[in-house]
């Protein structure tokens, strides 16, 4: 097994011991989504009108719930140090333990978006393709929260800065996701062009995060 397999194993392992894995962020997605209809009110017109915007923000809320522990314990004990020695690529580990947390916390993530559409009076077909539009969008909204919690690491309640950086980098994506699911609700036919639009961003993401992950975290250490 390569030193990289390993490595993954280990956080995609430590992300479930450690944290609860995704208890915390699906709770969280689950509150959200229900605690919505209460704001804008029970008509159906409304909320099919709104679904795919709620499911949305609710995932935003989730990946940056936990993207906190991401990075922190690994600051705060010297493992960050172990990896800058180890002699692989600093960016390459930064991605594949950025991965393994993203795929260990946020695999339910597509699977409650489907029921919340359908929930929100979605048919089966749009809500398909929203939990498509998310699954697609994941990797990326997983990497901009890591970028936010490797800028914020062994910081004291880091969690309003990590929002404050990762949000306005999130919504993007989630504007293309939400919109691959408005378009299949009214048969636009860009809903293929929104999917396309969320796969690239989180295509650049898998390029540009890790880099800019390594680099925050190399400064930290200096």
């Amino acid at each position: 097994m390569s030193a990289l397999a390993a490595l993954f194993r280990r956080e995609f392992a430590l992300a479930w011991a450690g944290g609860g894995g995704t208890a915390g962020p699906a709770a969280f997605n689950l509150a959200a989504l229900a605690l919505a209809p209460l704001a804008i009110g029970p008509a159906p017109d409304i909320l099919l009108a709104a679904a795919p915007g709620i499911i949305a923000f609710a995932m935003l809320l989730s990946t940056l719930q936990s993207a906190e522990r991401l990075f922190s314990e690994d600051a705060g004990d010297g493992t960050l140090e172990l990896y800058v020695l180890s002699g692989q690529s600093f960016a390459l580990i930064c991605l594949v333990k950025s991965l393994a947390f993203a795929l260990a916390v946020f695999w339910p993530a597509p699977l409650i978006a489907l029921l919340a559409g359908i929930a929100y009076g979605m048919s089966g077909e749009a809500s398909l393709v929203l939990a498509l539009a998310l699954g697609l969008a994941a990797p990326g909204l997983a990497l901009v929260a890591g970028f936010a919690g490797a800028l914020a690491a062994g910081l004291k309640r880091a969690g309003l800065l990590i929002a404050l950086i990762a949000a306005p980098l999130q919504v993007p994506v989630l504007v293309f996701a939400a919109g691959a699911g408005r378009a299949a609700i009214d048969q636009t036919g860009t809903a293929g062009a929104n999917l396309l639009l969320t796969a690239a961003f989180s295509l650049a993401a898998l390029v540009l995060a890790p880099a800019g992950i390594a680099a925050a975290l190399k400064a930290r250490l200096e």
